[in-house]
């Protein structure tokens, strides 16, 4: 594990002096993957994987109806959340004189250190999957489920394309069907040539569309979420079924 290795290090070089002796910054035991949006700036990690690894205590409040990092309220755009509801916190919202946070554009990964604690937030890519037997779409950033939603596919005879893709090259928040009269397709993120995601007011639990994928606008609004957090270029696999990458997966959660 990476972090056995690096535990002389920091005992070492994270040790400091005073009247009560040395003070020791511990290592976190676990890389935190962090979770990027395509429309917000920063990387994201739960708030809850934060306090566990690094030692930070964030509580709520409920006046301001913002997180406290000690005595420092996060502004509302540093703090989002998963699909599932769990709060994150923007990484770069931490950097002040009790956090250092530095980039290593190589390893594609952060080193956060406080007074007492260093840890590593990685940034792995995106990657999403639609599976036309349940009819559902989840993304993932590294091992991290970021969103799981229900979604209707393809009909009988206006099948969607089963393969392999990347989103884009369009991507457009406000957009209507030139075939279909105009129908009203927003959140659209394009999957191949006239095959979209995007949202609609009717996403039954079975095959509905004619060829794009529907997902839902009420609830947590799934289309929304999901333009705002995908990125141009992430791979999309349309196939029957899960891969053996989102069942392995599963296995070990």
């Amino acid at each position: 594990m990476r972090f056995a290795g690096l535990l002389a290090l920091v005992f070492v070089a994270g040790m400091s002096f005073g009247q009560r002796g040395p003070t020791v910054i511990m290592p976190a035991e676990h890389v935190i993957e962090g979770v990027t949006f395509a429309l917000s700036d920063g990387v994201f990690v739960p708030i809850d994987e934060l306090a566990s690894e690094l030692g930070i205590v964030a509580d709520w409040d409920p006046k301001a109806k913002r997180y406290l990092i000690g005595d420092d309220k996060l502004d509302n755009s540093d703090v989002r959340v998963l699909f599932d509801g769990t709060p994150l916190i923007n990484l770069l919202a931490l950097k002040d004189d009790s956090f250092t946070v530095e980039w290593d554009e190589e390893l594609r990964e952060y080193s956060v250190s406080s007074k007492t604690h260093f840890g590593i937030v990685s940034v792995p890519e995106q990657w999403v999957e639609v599976d036309l037997a349940s009819q559902h779409l989840r993304g993932y950033q590294g091992k991290r489920l970021v969103i799981n939603t229900k979604v209707s596919t393809g009909k009988r005879g206006f099948s969607t394309p089963v393969g392999e893709y990347t989103a884009g090259p369009e991507k457009k928040r406000h957009r209507v069907s030139a075939k279909y009269e105009n129908a009203p397709m927003p959140y659209s993120v394009q999957l191949r040539g006239g095959y979209f995601i995007h949202g609609s007011s009717s996403v039954p639990r079975y095959p509905a569309s004619h060829g794009c994928v529907r997902m839902p606008l009420t609830g947590m609004n799934a289309a929304k979420y999901f333009f705002e957090w995908v990125n141009l270029q992430t791979p999309i696999s349309v196939r029957h079924g899960w891969s053996s990458k989102v069942t392995q997966r599963d296995a070990e959660n």
